[in-house]
């Protein structure tokens, strides 16, 4: 019985740190800014294929002051448009990333995350320039796909992208064909 209480004790403690793993473990591709505050903005094309960047800075700062500065320092590139009351980021590239294909009927584009601490991440419901950062801030854009109304992206930080109905059965009719040969 003693026995049994130790294992189980031991197995809860293991949970709880499996559990408590960070979204994003990769190191910083180049780190832009100088400061004593540091922030992380990823670019997460499909899970597999995620980027982190690091940004310094002292006094305040906003997502969009960290994403110009590693678009300027790097080869981080992003599109944008600026409406004078505020900036819409549309797309980004990154050498390696590749935008997962969730198919032509798909709604698809970047969803946009925060976090304090690269565990516990919110939709962003603010834009970049609204975005204050806090030193240790995580921020997280995802390329994922929408429901028809475009409501809430399908996909969260570090979550791996799953292809649209239509496609998972293509992969599986092509899987038994091939297997029948």
């Amino acid at each position: 019985m003693k026995k049994m209480c130790m294992l189980l004790v031991l197995l809860a403690s293991v949970q709880g740190v499996a559990m408590q793993a960070p979204t994003y473990s990769n190191s910083a591709e180049y780190v832009a800014g100088s400061g004593a505050n540091t922030a992380y903005i990823t670019l997460d094309f499909d899970g597999g294929s995620a980027f982190v960047f690091q940004y310094q800075w002292d006094g305040q700062a906003t997502a969009w002051d960290a994403l110009q500065a590693i678009d300027a320092a790097g080869a981080f590139e992003m599109s944008y448009a600026d409406y004078g009351w505020g900036v819409w980021v549309y797309d980004f590239a990154y050498p390696g990333g590749v935008e997962f294909d969730y198919g032509i009927t798909a709604n698809t584009g970047w969803a946009y995350f925060t976090s304090n601490n690269n565990f516990d991440w919110d939709f962003s419901m603010v834009g970049v320039q609204g975005r204050m950062l806090t030193d240790g801030s995580w921020d997280s854009w995802v390329w994922t796909d929408y429901p028809a109304d475009w409501s809430m992206p399908n996909r969260q930080p570090g979550q791996m992208a799953v292809p649209e109905p239509l496609t998972l059965m293509l992969l599986g009719v092509g899987a038994i064909g091939m297997r029948r040969k």
